[in-house]
This record gives structure tokens, sequence and C-alpha cells, in this order.
């Protein structure tokens, strides 16, 4: 079976605008969040998701502690999580809770 493509039978139809898009800073968020809180020893990933109007959400995902006691592996899971506005330009203008170095455990 052939497959057919539709096109307009209106040449006057409005055709629909593009909303502008919100650069995407999130490599650039990574490296700022882990140079500000220090680099957990057990890092699985560093999670951005863009919000509107330059608001982030950072979550910093660990590998739990291996230990003797436990047959089962547990999952990963998220060690600190940020909410972050960001300029224009990328930088991290603030954060709820703060950035600032956080005593991870060994």
């Amino acid at each position: 079976m052939e497959k057919v493509k539709k096109t307009a039978t209106n040449k006057n139809e409005a055709t629909p605008t593009k909303q502008p898009q919100e650069a995407n800073h999130t490599e650039k968020i990574k490296s700022q969040v882990l140079a500000k809180i220090g680099r957990p020893p057990r890092l699985h990933r560093v999670e951005v998701s863009q919000h509107f109007n330059g608001n982030y959400r950072v979550n910093i995902w660990e590998q739990p502690e291996p230990t003797e006691n436990f047959a089962v592996s547990l999952g990963v899971h998220i060690r600190s999580s940020y909410y972050l506005k960001v300029s224009d330009n990328g930088e991290i203008i603030h954060s709820n809770p703060p950035l600032a170095k956080v005593g991870f455990s060994a």
C-alpha cells in the first residue's frame, strides 16, 4: 500500500509560528554545580532538567555505599537536589538550597 503525503490545500492557510526556544545550558550547569559542591565519591550521574524562564532542576544521583551484609545490590538514589535560576548565558544566579561544599562520606 502506498503512503500518501498530505499537503495543504489552501495556500492562504496560516502556518504555525515557532515559539522562541530557550538556550539549553545543561553541560555548563553540570560543571558549575560540581565545581561548587565538590564531586561525590560515588557519583552516578548529574541530571539537569530545563523548566521555563531560566529555571532548572538539578539532581545529583549516587550509588549506595557497598556493604558486606547485603546480597542484594541497592539502586542509585538522589543524593541532593537543587532548583536553579540561570542567566541567559548559563551562569547560575540563584540556587535553592544554596550551592555549598557538601561533606560527602567516602
